[in-house]
């Protein structure tokens, strides 16, 4: 990386955003501006990155990307107390990344309690950011641009619902104290893509005023059961219904063969963004630029709203620092979300998406009794694989060739630890510690009918 990206990547500014390409944010196409505009011209006005490489940011794509919604990291909000076997609130990258004062008197007044969810709670930041964005576009359209100088009164409301204290509904807190009592989760654990959907549809179930009528998860596959979303439509043809698919598209890394199939996820106007990042650094991903997915990230830290004024709560809560990671470089676990307002975009949705390699339209689900003779706890033997003769030699599988006998765009290094296996019809599942309770499924090809 050169040091004009380090700085722009210090400063929050993408380097070079608007000549590389357009810029596609649910189904929002910006084109670029190569040139800095005439004011600039005349009076040598201008942004950094237009002082570094002689262009200026598209307004219209600064406006929308101002306006989407987003949340961090916080400090000295209302506490979470620990459980007793849980990690400890202690934390010493605290004393740097927070008021050192503020993390000394907290530790020695209230040590068993958690005033700020820095180092863990990320996961559950780039939840709440996709589901802020979700139910923005319910209440206030697509079309909806903030202006940063004053409060848009209807948009607050829906901010508000996610300030850090349990009587919010869509609080950190709730979202701990719901995925506690679904799995057991303890406060200051690191949530995965799994855990933050069941949070989400459980909040959202128990909140019906936030406007979608319904919220269904995938927490296995991007597997969309059509009998199930037909009959919301058929009781309401006016539904707003959040899909959320958990899904790991890779061992490592994300396989190439589903590049194409993300970037038209998320550029498409059914999407509200991709919860996904590194591995243990989640990032909330809200658009493309050619192979780059551009995305805010949540590990700055913020003051609790209660010690903001309504205005500079308003403020922090909107995108103005923005990056991008290549698409190769990214993690392959991650949770999407897909937004569908009434029965006819539900049909154009199936239109567009019918040859999505990660995305697929099944009638019904399949009875779960037909699983009844495999035991599926962690740790045993059918957990491994289903219906498959492929001997267990490890905690991990590398599933290797997935398509078509096309190799991966990068050759992935030879690891005892991983064995290639040849795909045909079967359920392979990635265990990465058989003592977590969250279990991830890779998407695999049938590589044999092709």
């Amino acid at each position: 990386m050169d040091v004009f990206s380090r700085i722009s990547q210090q400063l929050g500014i993408v380097e070079v955003i608007d000549r590389d390409g357009a810029v596609f944010i649910s189904g929002q196409e910006y084109c670029p501006l190569n040139n800095k505009s005439e004011k600039d011209a005349k009076t040598g006005e201008s942004t950094l990155a237009g002082l570094l490489y002689g262009v200026t940011l598209n307004p219209e794509l600064l406006s929308d990307v101002h306006s989407r919604v987003f949340f961090t990291y916080r400090t000295q909000f209302s506490p979470i107390r620990r459980d007793e076997d849980g990690p400890s609130p202690i934390n010493f990258t605290l004393f740097f990344r927070d008021n050192p004062i503020n993390t000394l008197e907290n530790a020695l007044t209230d040590p068993d309690s958690f005033y700020s969810d820095i180092g863990w709670g990320c996961m559950i930041r780039t939840g709440q950011s996709l589901l802020a964005n979700a139910i923005q576009r319910v209440k206030l359209t697509r079309k909806f641009r903030i202006n940063s100088t004053r409060i848009d009164d209807d948009e607050f409301d829906l901010i508000s619902w996610f300030q850090d204290d349990i009587n919010h509904p869509f609080s950190l807190h709730n979202f701990v104290e719901t995925e506690r009592k679904t799995s057991g989760m303890k406060p200051g654990q690191w949530f995965g893509p799994s855990a933050t959907a069941r949070s989400i549809k459980t909040l959202v179930a128990g909140f019906p005023s936030c406007g979608i009528d319904s919220c269904i998860i995938s927490t296995q596959s991007a597997d969309i059961y059509e009998d199930q979303v037909t009959e919301i439509f058929t009781a309401n043809q006016h539904a707003n219904v959040l899909l959320l698919f958990a899904i790991r598209l890779g061992v490592d890394l994300i396989n190439s063969i589903y590049w194409k199939d993300i970037l038209k996820i998320i550029s498409s106007r059914y999407s509200v963004g991709i919860a996904g990042g590194k591995p243990s650094s989640s990032l909330y991903f809200f658009g493309h630029q050619n192979e780059n997915l551009l995305y805010f990230d949540p590990h700055s830290s913020q003051q609790s709203s209660s010690d903001m004024d309504a205005l500079t709560y308003y403020q922090s809560c909107h995108g103005h620092k923005f990056n991008k990671l290549h698409i190769s470089e990214t993690d392959p676990s991650m949770l999407i979300g897909i937004l569908i307002s009434g029965i006819s975009e539900w049909e154009s949705f199936k239109d567009n998406f019918a040859d999505n390699q990660i995305i697929q339209f099944l009638e019904t689900k399949l009875d779960d009794a037909l699983y009844q003779n495999f035991d599926l706890s962690i740790g045993s033997d059918s957990m491994h694989s289903i219906e498959s003769d492929i001997p267990d030699t490890g905690d991990y599988v590398d599933v290797g060739i997935l398509v078509s006998g096309k190799q991966m765009s990068s050759p992935q290094p030879k690891d005892e630890e991983f064995e290639d296996v040849k795909c045909k019809s079967q359920r392979i599942i990635i265990c990465e510690d058989p003592a977590e309770p969250e279990v991830e499924q890779v998407l695999v090809e049938d590589s044999s009918s092709q």
